[in-house]
């Protein structure tokens, strides 16, 4: 936006004066001709002793100069909108995706970064961005007005985006280099002592997802997808660098999907920076 701010003030007067002199007509056929921006020096060395001349000439340049501003306006503020960085670390997320097994596109709503201490020096490992589907928001109306903090501490609304039918995903981007079957352990280490008696499908599940990061190395740009299909299934996709195309394995286990959103959204987060921004863009949202 600054950008375009900037911008314009360099034409604003030119363009004034062009606005009595443009018609629709020369518009359309000047900007078939051409799409490159043309200066104020441009216009001056092409002014011809001919006066009609010069009057087809100023609305042709007028009219190129026009476009290009609102394309320059448009192309910039679509870039703003269309991620949103994450400050830590500078991981850029897009505002809104398609997943692999989504039906639907999902919609960011807070990013953050896991941090592991090694001896007394944090290192940060990875960025994270939770997407749901916009429909999950209308069943929080029952949150609505309440602040950052109170959201941040009410463990049944975090509860109640996920016992949504709708999807959900937090994708993951590694900061650093990662062997596979270290961050299975950092993973599993968490979700462990989630799950107090786990079953034969349990035990089934975290199988399956422990064989996806095992042997697997995790290099810094590395993007891994766990998406929520419903309360009970999960979707595992990892890629060397941008979106997954495919879906790795499917994790079908109430305990072991709800343990691993407990991880990120529970009362005690690996990423305290990710809940947090969740809480705060849901404060606006129902506000």
């Amino acid at each position: 936006m600054n950008g375009i701010i900037t911008a314009v003030p360099t034409t604003i007067s030119l363009l004034s004066s062009c606005r009595n002199q443009d018609n629709a007509e020369s518009r359309n056929h000047f900007l078939k001709k051409t799409s490159n921006p043309i200066s104020l020096l441009q216009i001056k060395n092409h002014i011809s002793p001919s006066p009609k001349h010069n009057s087809l000439l100023l609305k042709q340049h007028c009219s190129q100069i026009s476009h290009w501003i609102v394309k320059s306006a448009a192309s910039s503020a679509g870039n703003v909108e269309e991620y949103t960085e994450e400050p830590a670390t500078s991981v850029k997320f897009q505002r809104s995706v398609t997943l692999p097994g989504c039906s639907n596109p999902l919609s960011l709503l807070g990013t953050g970064f896991r941090e592991k201490k090694f001896a007394i020096i944090g290192v940060k490992v990875y960025a994270a961005g939770l997407y749901v589907n916009e429909s999950i928001l209308s069943g929080l109306s029952a949150w609505k007005g309440k602040s950052t903090d109170e959201i941040q501490r009410d463990s049944s609304l975090f509860s109640s985006i996920f016992q949504a039918q709708e999807e959900k995903s937090l994708q993951i981007v590694l900061v650093r280099d990662v062997d596979g079957k270290t961050f299975w352990d950092a993973l599993d280490e968490a979700i462990s002592p989630r799950i107090k008696s786990p079953s034969s499908d349990d035990k089934t599940a975290l199988s399956t997802f422990r064989e996806i990061f095992q042997n697997r190395p995790l290099n810094k740009g590395s993007v891994i997808l766990l998406t929520w299909i419903s309360p009970s299934k999960m979707l595992v996709s990892v890629s060397s660098g941008g979106l997954p195309t495919d879906v790795n394995a499917s994790i079908e286990s109430g305990n072991v999907t709800s343990a691993l959103f407990d991880v990120f959204f529970g009362d005690s987060p690996v990423s305290p920076t990710l809940k947090s921004s969740v809480a705060n863009q849901l404060a606006m949202i129902l506000k």
